[in-house]
């Protein structure tokens, strides 16, 4: 939203940016996952107009600062979610306005970029195609992620310790209640110092999606997964068409 401060609910990233790994084959589009929710007690007929924030949250636990640095640059990733979500909601027929009193709701992206390492071991000559590897479907503790198409290494005792780095992105749209937020807000401004039973208003979400994958190294493959995603998410939620 111009000038506003807000607040991060749902983490999460982003395929336009790029990974630091070495390229997957094509096959991780079926790794992709694209998940919405809504309230279905709310009408989104009551809603007419949004505010978009000055920029996307980013969060990453992998990203240096001059990554960090292109992804907010004039024309970066994310200025391109931002234009992104704001297209699909004027598409619906909502109206972008300056600010969030005058908005029904704030329209919130978030990137979230992880990174996470584990140690497999795999027996001297286990290799591709060979006894003791596989594909299929794997869990990975560390991110309580289910992964397709996931390299499976059995344990050996006496094997080689391996490190396989994995690298994900997550997009995360949200329909956050602009009455709610400057409720949340106007509390936080009348009670400084919070105490026991005091009980803040409802920051209220309405709608939300989650578009999920593997980054690469290849920023074009990336983008178009996202955009992909971005067109499942609004394809699912019918009901938000003015």
């Amino acid at each position: 939203m111009k000038n506003i401060k807000y607040l991060i609910l749902f983490i999460a990233v982003a395929f336009i940016a790029t990974g630091c790994h070495k390229d997957p084959p094509k096959t991780y589009d079926d790794t992709d996952m694209t998940v919405t929710y809504y309230n279905t007690d709310f009408s989104f007929n009551s809603y007419n107009t949004f505010v978009m924030p000055d920029s996307a949250v980013l969060k990453t636990n992998y990203l240096d600062d001059s990554e960090v640095t292109k992804f907010y640059k004039s024309g970066g990733t994310s200025e391109q979610i931002l234009e992104l979500l704001k297209d699909r909601f004027l598409g619906l027929g909502y109206t972008e306005v300056d600010s969030v009193e005058e908005a029904s709701f704030i329209a919130l992206p978030t990137v979230l970029m992880t990174q996470s390492d584990e140690t497999v071991y795999y027996g001297t000559g286990w290799w591709w195609g060979y006894p003791g590897y596989g594909w299929g479907w794997g869990y990975y503790k560390n991110s309580n992620y289910y992964y397709g198409w996931y390299p499976y290494y059995p344990w050996y005792p006496s094997g080689i310790p391996v490190t396989i780095s994995t690298y994900v992105g997550t997009v995360v749209y949200e329909m956050l209640d602009a009455a709610s937020y400057l409720a949340v807000v106007e509390w936080n401004e009348s009670h400084p110092d919070p105490q026991p039973g005091d009980i803040s208003p409802t920051l209220e979400i309405n709608w939300q999606a989650t578009i999920e994958g593997y980054t690469t190294d290849d920023g074009a493959y990336n983008q178009e997964r996202a955009l992909r995603g971005t067109d499942e998410a609004f394809a699912q939620s019918p009901y938000l068409l003015k």
